[in-house]
C-alpha cells in the first residue's frame, strides 16, 4: 500500500468521525498529527496504522548496480 493510499484511508476515517480533532480524540493522539500525516508532513506511526489494521514493512528491492559502482565497491 502507497503513503497515499493510507492518507486516503485515513481521510476516509477522519471524514467518518466529523472532524481531525474527534478522530485523534477517538485514538488517542493530536488533531495536529493527524493534520501533519494528511498533508504529508509526517508519516502515519503506530496508533494511526492500527486503527486503520496497518502495520509498516519495509522493502529493499534489488537494483541493478552501475558499473562504475561496483568496480569502486569491489577494490576495496
Amino acid at each position: 500500500m502507497t503513503r497515499d493510499e493510507v492518507v486516503m484511508l485515513l481521510q476516509k476515517m477522519v471524514d467518518r468521525a466529523g472532524s481531525q480533532s474527534a478522530f485523534a480524540k477517538e485514538i488517542g493522539v493530536t488533531g495536529a498529527y493527524i493534520g501533519d500525516v494528511l498533508h504529508g508532513k509526517r508519516d502515519p506511526g503506530p496508533a494511526i496504522l492500527k486503527v486503520l489494521g496497518l502495520r509498516r514493512q519495509v522493502q529493499i528491492t534489488y537494483v541493478k548496480a552501475d558499473k562504475k559502482r561496483t568496480r569502486h565497491l569491489s577494490s576495496n
